[in-house]
């Protein structure tokens, strides 16, 4: 069921909802850590309680209701009524999934449906305090030991107190009648302890409720009160004030009507026949009667003294006006918008470029300063433009807290998850794209190396695992290294595994370097996992991890040592849009290799290549490196010479793999900006786009993984 709301309010809540959940997932799985630091309690029911307020303004009953009963689970813990326990923050922890999914359903413009009923009857069980039910108890047995006289009182004083209106006839006549029971002379001692007090609270509640009787009610009042009780001697002299009370006519009595009326009440329920109790008890209700005047005048002067509320308000104020210069020192910015004004600087670089190129030719030297200032200033203004588009790392890192923790529970293991970097920035697109391979590979962590807490104690291990993720700036590119201190990989039982599932021959696998064999990880369907769960086994995970790396111009690299644990290294270019390549030539046309994927450039006598099974290799430095001629695979019609003295070999990276290609002649480096394929290339195999060179030329992007998918197989 859709719902219809203004936009750009929904587009607020969205943003800042969404900034606030994600941060709920790290104080959670922190809170964990530390459950009695009360400024993350605050935060966290800060969180909910926001969240709440923006939905309930929305109308999105589902999600208020949810947060509400979190928030109040939230509210009884920072109050210390109630203890930080793992069955909580599981429940906690659901809740907060589960408002992520009516987020995200509020989010494609669907109304919520409801949170399961059971976990609203978790939550509300976990919110109320531990020990409700014996405060409850004594609350109950002290008020049974107050001075039972009063209680017949009770029900008037409450139904006076809390109307909102004007009292009804049923409401007035229960003050009568407890005016009748409490009025009435008794016994001597009960005359002095218990009759002055009780028409004094109905009284009192009766004129202070805030509430006006008519004139005949109030006249039936005073009839019936001095029909009552009304003792034979002074009655005369103290009815005198009954005259200008009975003759209010349409005006409201005066204060000083009322406390003759207190005054004439108090004088009729003393005994005159009792002496000394009559004077004790006519002390008493002097005192009450004194008493009295003083509540009533308290509860009409606040009608009088409207005015404080206005200062306090101005004192409001004044602080928003100060703090309102710092909330515009950001402005959100649609995502769209810096795409165009990449894109713009993108083709700024390549004028950039050309003019560079034309400055070097030129003999002004007035023209080539200017040129040299532009080159300048558009460097300047590239790497402006990219920091608009940067974010921290940490919007992925921060959820593999909650990963770790959901994960160490299944497995019954304990681990600590340590973040390094986390204000490392990169492009927005690449954090996007990086959160993928890194579940796989913490989830890899968790499951497979870290062992359980009773097989670290036998190896002389802490019970409690470790796993680092980092990240850190290395020039153009990140570095992101995901460790651990578990059981490590055994090469050996890698290259048994290549073998028992027909991926390599035997012979082929002895021939494996350790390093090498650390990398038949990423073979897809192989796994050291025995048996199949949900959380690995299947042998698809780090294949999904290297060809996701791949696609983003990426490189990965694993170390590993039996019984103290593996390190991955991930190496990603800081952003997408502009790539620093080097460019070759092929025959008459320009190519781009992305720098990244290349590790180094050798001028050889490729006639001394050798040829093993069938591929034609290079030996560098003791190390066979496969050998590729470009111009063969992508300028059609061309003739290759294999018979060169002084050939460019381009030593390139494909995930862990190592070869070489070669090429006809160097140009440089040179930084372009990736334009997509038109439609007849679009898909064309091992292109990743096209860019214009600095001399006006069109030259190909190529895609190295995707070259030698297609090419070297095709080739054998």
């Amino acid at each position: 069921m859709s719902f219809e709301v203004d936009q750009d309010i929904l587009q607020d809540f969205l943003i800042e909802a969404g900034e606030i959940l994600e941060l709920l997932s790290e104080q959670l799985v922190d809170l964990e850590q530390s459950p009695d630091d009360p400024d993350l309690l605050n935060a966290i029911f800060r969180g909910f309680h926001t969240v709440k307020g923006g939905a309930g303004f929305l109308q999105l009953t589902p999600l208020v209701d949810c947060c509400h009963v979190a928030e109040n689970v939230f509210d009884t813990l920072r109050k210390h009524q109630r203890t930080v326990t793992p069955e909580l923050m599981d429940t906690v922890l659901s809740a907060l999934d589960t408002v992520n999914e009516m987020f995200d359903e509020v989010r494609a413009g669907q109304m919520p449906e409801n949170a399961d009923p059971e976990l609203i009857l978790q939550l509300e069980f976990f919110a109320k305090p531990e020990a409700e039910t014996e405060d409850a108890v004594s609350e109950v047995e002290a008020a049974v030991s107050e001075p039972e006289p009063v209680q017949p009182v009770e029900p008037p004083i409450s139904a006076v107190q809390d109307a909102e209106g004007d009292i009804t006839d049923a409401e007035f006549e229960s003050l009568l009648d407890a005016l009748h029971d409490g009025g009435a002379p008794t016994a001597s001692s009960s005359v002095a302890d218990s009759t002055p007090p009780e028409p004094k609270a109905p009284l009192a509640d009766a004129a202070s409720g805030g509430d006006d009787i008519t004139e005949d009610e109030f006249e039936a009042l005073l009839d019936q009160l001095h029909g009552s009780g009304k003792p034979p001697t002074p009655v005369v002299e103290e009815s005198k004030p009954e005259a200008p009370v009975a003759a209010g006519g349409d005006d409201l009595i005066t204060d000083d009507e009322f406390e003759a009326l207190l005054d004439q009440l108090h004088g009729k329920s003393s005994s005159p026949t009792q002496p000394d109790l009559s004077n004790n008890s006519a002390k008493e209700p002097e005192k009450s009667a004194d008493q009295v005047p003083k509540q009533v005048a308290a509860t009409q002067k606040p009608a009088a003294p409207a005015k404080p509320p206005a200062p306090a308000v101005e004192k409001k104020v004044a602080p928003k006006k100060e703090t309102a210069p710092v909330a515009e020192t950001t402005v959100r910015v649609d995502t769209s918008r810096l795409d165009d004004i990449m894109n713009m600087v993108g083709e700024l670089v390549l004028v950039r470029n050309r003019l560079v190129r034309l400055g070097g030719q030129s003999s002004d030297s007035e023209v080539a300063k200017a040129v040299s200032n532009l080159d300048v200033v558009t460097a300047d203004l590239q790497t402006s433009v990219m920091k608009t588009r940067m974010q921290p790392i940490k919007k992925v890192f921060g959820r593999f807290p909650r990963v770790v923790r959901d994960l160490s529970r299944k497995l019954k293991k304990e681990i600590n998850l340590r973040l390094i970097g986390e204000d490392t920035d990169l492009d927005k697109n690449l954090v996007e794209a990086l959160a993928d391979p890194l579940i796989h590979l913490v989830r890899n962590a968790v499951d497979h190396g870290i062992e359980n807490p009773d097989d670290r104690e036998q190896k002389g291990k802490p019970r409690v695992g470790e796993v680092v993720l980092s990240a850190e700036q290395e020039g153009d590119h990140i570095l992101l290294t995901i460790s651990d201190d578990g059981a490590g990989m055994n090469p050996q039982v890698l290259r048994n595994k290549a073998v028992e599932k027909g991926q390599l021959e035997q012979d082929a696998a002895d021939r494996l370097t350790d390093q090498e064999a650390f990398n038949l990880i990423f073979a897809a369907g192989l796994s050291t996992k025995e048996e199949i769960s949900d959380v690995s086994g299947r042998g698809v995970g780090m294949d999904v991890v290297k060809t996701k790396i791949s696609q983003l111009n990426g490189t990965i690299n694993v170390w590993s040592e039996e019984g103290k644990g593996s390190k991955i290294i991930i190496k990603v270019p800081l952003t997408l849009a502009i790539m620093p390549t080097l460019m070759v030539m092929l025959g008459q046309q320009t190519f781009a290799l992305p720098l990244v994927n290349v590790n180094e450039i050798f001028q050889l006598d490729i006639s001394r290549a050798n040829i093993v099974d069938g591929q034609e290799v290079l030996v560098i430095r003791e190390k066979t490196l496969p050998l590729f001629y470009l111009k063969e695979w992508l300028v059609q019609g061309s003739d290759v010479s294999r018979e060169l003295k002084n050939a460019h070999v381009v030593v390139v990276s494909v995930g862990t793999q190592k070869v070489g290609f070669v090429v006809d002649q160097l140009i440089g480096q040179e930084e372009v900006v990736i334009k997509p394929l038109g439609e007849m290339l679009h898909g064309t195999p091992g292109m990743a786009g096209a860019t214009i060179t600095g001399d006006g030329r069109i030259a190909l992007i190529l895609d190295i993984p995707g070259v030698l998918k297609h090419y070297a197989k095709s080739a054998r």
